[in-house]
């Protein structure tokens, strides 16, 4: 029996790592520093500062201990404070996790919060100063330069390490957040044998609460890089994914540093022939139930802007989605509005499938309205051959935008029995009347009719929403449901035949039933500012009788320039179809878009420096050298953590665009000074390629192949054409560049390497 807590800290379990280790001839075992009594690490180095300044004299009953922390070594000082009989204050960024300031409060620990965006930088400089304005008042522990944070590791979890392996450890992995158990550990296992010790440094800009960027904050005192033998780095979405499986896989509920941690261990697992590496897990997952780490985020973990609340929503896909927006109208099928929606539906579907949710998206196509009949009647076409040719354009358009062949194009005409059924439905239940063989919607008879476009139906005015003297309905705002033909359409055979009369589904209806047709679900409906009221309020009336529910509702606003603006037109003046999806991508989709000539210039130089950056990427390829500096490692996750903020935080593109820029301009700087390895270009080449194969941004007729990738005949005939082009033999030269388009490459000559295009 001991009846000293303190006593306790130490002697933390080591675990094997079974199912996540990647190499069977090396054994990870995890530290589980979670067992120390006040859940942590850095239960070690509080008991130990807080010694350190009673022996020497610092600390004395009248005087309160303060010290900046991010979490843990808070909990660990107010823990061991509490058991001396201490007052602490502890001052911290309001980002920490909720938890921990719970924990230190309920210690009896006085919080002192400092703003979020400053990070523990912020704290530290308060806590700094109290301690220089107050010296009589405060005992600052000052973790970050204190040597009894390396003592407490020296003397007890490296020693630990040690003997628990007897002397089989030939690895430790450890975070670096105050970095004392890094300098510690790695002091004693360095004595006592010869032992690779790694620590994980994250990167500028990350996420995991504890861990420092020794460039982006104030690098600690105690600190110094050469005592290890290795830094490494592990994303943010690495780290988490690792804590996650922890629990599912290996039953260890761990923190956010545990996963960083486990990463390094499986980074040096594989590379390694044999050995045994241990990494240090700091703490367990309780602490984080506040964070995003384990919130229960099912499906999706998207957020998306809700029209009809009026607020961000987070998308539930745990048995997948459906996405559904009007195509093109079949009579103006290059419309800049419809494509932008398209183009939003395209990026929505590939981020949702990259997350490993199911989707399911349609496009639908009215083929029964007035616009699409009068369209064919002045071609001199039937209905049907007008929709099979328009539809053909409409499949040739989506190819040149780079849309997914998941999106299907559904020709509303296909749904008119479903059409028909809905009508039945909804007189069943007294939504609608028939009158003067037309059926209409009783817009006063729906309870919520009004509410996704949070109108007031009292104060909406019929005779400004539609022509009352072509209507003959009960009310002016009920909308048609089925339209009665004209002699015209019966002559045409343009009609469906019903009981009620021949007759043409309404725009809604077709849209309506073509989406619950096609779809097994439907939870997002992507329209355009002009569809506001009534069109989406319409449908929504529609599907919930049918029992459709959407989680969701977007609009698109139009072009500020939207008179004659047509797609085909845009692409030119950009550059192609792939620029004009840049451009039509290029805000938020709840502001216009500005076609304006000089907005759409300014897109094309945009576009094009992408472009041509990601071609300079891919020529480097080839280039030599198998190093990847840590600029270009920086460089590469800024990108990849600026991109998946922008698409989780409700596919906000606009936000992405500077980070796509500046990674930009940083490939033409280091292809410029000749920095750029093989091996780098792969990284910033994988990414890119990565980031568009949910943007679709880049077109690959125009990227150049990497001459490695070539046939070796062509890549001969490129090489004995380049000497001929610098011994000036412009005949050989032609000839060679024609032999190379008859192998189906096609050459761009340029002030150095040559490009080779697929032709």
């Amino acid at each position: 029996m001991n009846n000293n807590l303190l006593a306790l800290i130490g002697n933390t379990p080591l675990v094997e790592i079974r199912h996540l280790n990647p190499n069977p001839n090396v054994r990870i075992l995890a530290k589980l520093e979670c067992q120390n009594p006040g859940g942590s690490v850095k239960d070690r180095v509080a008991a130990a500062m807080i010694q350190a300044a009673e022996d020497s004299g610092e600390l004395t009953p009248e005087k309160t201990i303060i010290e900046p922390t991010s979490g843990n070594t808070g909990v660990g000082l107010a823990m061991v404070a509490a058991i001396k009989g201490y007052r602490i204050k502890l001052l911290m960024p309001e980002t920490a996790s909720e938890e921990r300031k719970m924990i230190m409060a309920a210690y009896g620990a006085e919080l002192e919060l400092t703003p979020g965006h400053l990070a523990t930088d912020g704290a530290i400089e308060q806590a700094y100063r109290y301690a220089r304005e107050e010296p009589d008042k405060y005992v600052l522990m000052d973790q970050y330069n204190n040597p009894a944070c390396i003592t407490a590791h020296y003397n007890g979890t490296g020693l630990e390490i040690w003997e628990q392996t007897e002397g089989a450890v030939t690895h430790c992995v450890i975070c670096l957040g105050t970095s004392g158990t890094a300098m510690g550990i790695a002091k004693r296992l360095h004595e006592m044998g010869d032992v690779h010790v790694a620590a994980v440094e994250p990167y500028a800009g990350h996420k995991i609460q504890g861990l420092k960027n020794m460039l982006e904050s104030y690098p600690p005192g105690i600190y110094d890089k050469k005592s290890l033998d290795e830094v490494l780095h592990v994303e943010d979405d690495v780290a988490f994914d690792y804590c996650r499986r922890l629990a599912r896989e290996e039953g260890i509920f761990a923190g956010m540093s545990s996963g960083a941690a486990l990463g390094g261990a499986i980074q040096l697992a594989e590379r390694m022939e044999s050995g045994t590496v241990v990494a240090i897990f700091p703490d367990s997952g309780e602490r984080y139930l506040s964070t995003p780490l384990y919130r229960h985020q099912p499906g999706s973990g998207v957020t998306i802007y809700d029209m009809a609340s009026g607020s961000d929503k987070m998308l539930n896909g745990s048995n997948g989605l459906g996405l559904y927006t009007m195509g093109p109208s079949l009579d103006d099928t290059d419309s800049i509005d419809s494509w932008r929606r398209l183009s939003l539906l395209d990026v929505f579907i590939r981020h949702m499938t990259a997350s490993g949710v199911a989707v399911n998206a349609a496009a639908g196509l009215t083929d029964m309205d007035d616009r699409t009949l009068a369209a064919a009647r002045e071609g001199g076409l039937s209905r049907e051959a007008f929709a099979a040719d328009r539809l053909t354009a409409v499949l040739d358009r989506a190819r040149d935008m780079g849309l997914t062949e998941s999106i299907s194009f559904p020709l509303s005409s296909g749904s008119n029995d479903t059409s028909l059924s809905l009508c039945r439905k909804l007189l069943g239940k007294g939504l609608a009347y028939e009158k003067l063989r037309s059926v209409y919607f009783d817009v006063f008879r729906d309870k919520r009719y009004g509410e996704i476009a949070d109108v007031d139906m009292d104060k909406v005015s019929g005779g400004h929403t539609v022509d009352l003297n072509s209507y003959v309905k009960d009310n002016p705002l009920d909308f048609t449901l089925l339209k009665r033909a004209t002699l015209y359409d019966l002559k045409r055979g343009e009609v469906v035949e019903t009981q009620w009369g021949n007759v043409r589904p309404s725009w809604f209806l077709q849209h309506a039933a073509t989406a619950l047709d096609v779809l097994p679900r439907i939870d997002v409906m992507i329209g355009s500012e002009k569809h506001r009221f009534p069109h989406l309020e319409n449908l929504r009336a529609i599907w919930s009788t049918a029992g459709r529910e959407l989680q969701a509702w977007m609009v698109c606003q139009q072009s500020s320039d939207s008179d004659g603006g047509r797609l085909d037109a845009v692409a030119e003046k950009l550059g192609g179809y792939r620029a004009a999806r840049c451009w039509l991508l290029s805000v938020a989709n709840r502001k216009p878009l500005c076609a304006s000539d000089e907005n759409l210039s300014m897109w094309a130089r945009n576009w094009r420096k992408v472009q041509e950056g990601t071609a300079v990427l891919t020529l480097a390829l080839d280039a030599k050298g198998d190093s990847v500096s840590r600029d270009v490692e920086q460089a590469v996750f800024d990108l990849k953590a600026g991109f998946k903020t922008a698409m989780d935080d409700g596919l906000k593109f606009h936000h992405f665009w500077p980070a796509l820029f500046k990674f930009v301009k940083r490939i033409n700087g280091w292809d410029a000074d000749n920095s750029l390895t093989g091996a780098a270009a792969k990284a910033c080449h994988d990414e890119l390629m990565n980031i568009d194969s949910i943007l679709g941004i880049l077109d690959p007729t125009q990227m150049p192949v990497p001459l490695s990738d070539l046939p070796a005949e062509v890549q001969g005939m490129v090489a004995d054409r380049q000497k001929a082009r610098e011994a000036k033999d412009f005949a050989q030269s032609d000839a060679l560049r024609d032999t190379i388009e008859k192998a189906g490459f096609r050459v761009e000559d340029t002030a150095g390497i040559p490009r080779v295009f697929k032709a």
